[in-house]
């Protein structure tokens, strides 16, 4: 009786193992070898940039409700946010952001990225 019960339990382990793999081989895809499956099929999404340097002449004027569509039109920014002096502001870096620093006079202090 303990021989059958040993030559069950490496058959179960081993169709366990074989259940195992064909699972996990049918989840992998048919794209080319160190290609992932999305890379293959598609391209990633191009991030927009941003430029600061045409927007630098609106420095020094008042911040009114057109400036904000003006400076994301120059700078090619796809967000823009307002900081003023009382602003919680979070620190990451948005690549395709145009930032535009207002004082408490609504003038425009500056125009930067990010």
């Amino acid at each position: 009786m303990a021989r059958g019960r040993f030559m069950r339990t490496p058959v179960s382990f081993w169709l366990g193992g074989l259940a195992s793999v064909l699972t996990l081989s049918a989840c992998t895809g048919g794209s080319p070898a160190g290609t992932p499956p999305q890379a293959a099929s598609n391209p990633p999404p191009t991030e927009a940039r941003c430029d600061a340097q045409p927007a630098q002449s609106l420095v020094g004027q008042v911040f009114d409700s057109d400036t904000l569509a003006r400076v994301r039109a120059a700078t090619g920014a796809q967000d823009a946010r307002v900081l003023r002096p009382d602003s919680m502001i979070t620190k990451e870096y948005k690549v395709g952001r145009v930032n535009v620093v207002v004082d408490a006079a609504q003038r425009i202090v500056r125009i930067h990225c990010g």
